[in-house]
């Protein structure tokens, strides 16, 4: 009997052993199958930031925008396919339609072709990503897309996005161009449109020491326009939709460091009442509010002026206007004059970063000797620990022509902007060579118009066409319908 039981022992441990193979093998197939299900990780190259120049967003003037009107339409109707087919017409004839890519990619995903979305996808949100790069996260159109492994890549990218256009934004100066705001990054030459209201910003205000920018606008139909006030926080990338002021002025807008802190707007007279821009109302401050100290905007129809007296550590006798024959520097008691009979002003005087110089515009002759074809004002800086005075930047004048006042803003400690008649120049305290800002007009601070210069006529008819997006919600400025896949940050 041993023989056979030895058999049977040695067929156990056979079986045994086979058996222990074969529950060994079957995981890793399972494991492979499972490591096969598992999608790779994909991750999307850095694209540049804006755009490389205010021209380029100037798509609604160019060869796609009838195609992409169409695709509205089509929109409207909910036939997705023609959507696609009329928004890849429009990027056929216009590659830089920004408004054609960010709707083809919501018809694509709409119609479930992920696969072919995250080009028009990351060209809209790339060029402008103030206005698109929450937007993308949020769409219905898009969830599909945002699940599937490139969609994930896609996610990290605008997360790694976000941080680049904060970064860019820290550093970039604020201009106006064609009748909006853009952010202007020295470091990568490339523009940021911070606005979007059809070219209708009247004046803005920025708070010394603050990341925070009120702007004003007139919108509603041609003969009806009003005042329309809209806020954009430069340290979350957020611009604020506008806020209907009921007035054509004067308003006037100032900002509170104290609780209730933010931009108080106030209209009415002999005394003005005030309210709070909140998001996404305007709440009105209790009857005995008064104005905030420091820097304001005065509003009136289309005309915008800074009032920013008192300057910090600068004394002078200024008149009702805020000009003076000359300044005194209280730092280090210097005495700071311009070439008589030029007269400072006051509401221009500003401090370098490094408190170092003094930049700002004198009126250079009297009212009266108002002529056509002459510099009436100059840009000067002074140094603040000796009081000399350099020129800036003193305007050439066509002949026929009157002088439409300057305005200047530091970029840097030895790096200033000028604006003038001829658009924004970025110049150096070297005196070194001058830079053009192709498509900038204006700076935040409005050019204080010489006082011989007439003002502007406030005729309505002048005005620019309302925004776009009121007609057919594209910015989102007015609104674009709840069903709009158009509808974004302002």
């Amino acid at each position: 009997m041993a023989p056979v039981r030895l058999a049977i022992v040695l067929c156990v441990a056979a079986a045994c052993g086979k058996s222990s193979e074969s529950a060994h093998q079957a995981p890793q197939k399972d494991d492979a199958a499972v490591a096969k299900a598992v999608p790779a990780r994909i991750d999307l190259p850095a694209q540049p930031l804006g755009l490389p120049s205010v021209e380029d967003y100037q798509w609604r003037k160019r060869a796609g925008q009838t195609a992409f009107k169409t695709a509205r339409k089509a929109e409207s109707r909910g036939d997705w396919a023609a959507v696609e087919a009329a928004c890849t017409e429009a990027l056929r004839a216009d590659p830089g339609h920004l408004d054609a890519a960010w709707l083809l990619a919501a018809a694509l995903g709409e119609q479930g072709k992920v696969a072919e979305l995250e080009r028009p996808l990351s060209l809209a949100v790339a060029g402008d990503f103030g206005k698109w790069g929450a937007a993308a996260l949020e769409l219905p159109q898009l969830r599909a897309f945002l699940a599937t492994p490139i969609g994930l890549g896609w996610k990290r990218r605008a997360e790694e996005d976000r941080a680049r256009y904060l970064e860019a934004l820290s550093r970039a100066t604020i201009v106006a161009g064609d009748g909006e705001l853009y952010a202007f990054d020295p470091k990568l030459a490339r523009w940021h449109r911070l606005t979007r209201t059809g070219g209708a910003v009247v004046g803005a205000l920025a708070p010394a020491g603050e990341r925070v920018i009120a702007y004003v606008t007139r919108q509603g139909p041609k003969g009806k326009r009003e005042l329309a006030i809209g806020t954009i926080d430069l340290g979350k990338g957020r611009t604020a939709r506008t806020l209907p002021l009921g007035t054509l002025g004067p308003i006037t807008v100032a900002y509170s460091a104290k609780a209730p802190s933010g931009f108080y707007v106030g209209s009415g007279a002999p005394r003005p009442s005030w309210r709070l821009v909140g998001n996404p109302k305007l709440e009105p401050l209790p009857p005995k509010t008064t104005r905030p100290p420091g820097r304001r905007l005065e509003v009136q129809g289309r005309s915008a002026r800074l009032h920013a007296l008192p300057v910090p550590t600068v004394i002078a006798d200024w008149d009702e206007q805020g000009l003076a024959s000359a300044m005194r520097i209280g730092s280090s008691n210097k005495v700071v004059t311009v070439p008589s009979p030029g007269l400072i002003d006051g509401n221009t005087v500003t401090w370098s970063p490094d408190h170092s110089h003094l930049a700002f515009i004198a009126q250079l002759q009297p009212e009266a000797t108002c002529t056509p074809g002459t510099a009436r004002a100059a840009a000067y800086t002074a140094d603040a620990a000796t009081g000399v005075v350099q020129p800036l930047l003193i305007p050439t004048i066509q002949p026929a022509k009157i002088d439409t006042g300057l305005s200047v803003e530091w970029m840097t400690d030895r790096t200033l902007v000028v604006a003038s008649g001829d658009g924004v120049t970025i110049a150096g305290l070297d005196g070194g060579e001058r830079t053009l800002l192709p498509g900038a007009t204006e700076l935040l601070t409005p050019r204080p118009r010489p006082r011989c210069t007439p003002a502007p006529d406030d005729d309505p008819a002048d005005d620019p066409e309302p925004p776009e997006a009121a007609q057919i919600g594209t910015d989102g400025v007015d609104g674009g319908g709840s069903g709009s896949t158009m509808v974004g940050p302002p």
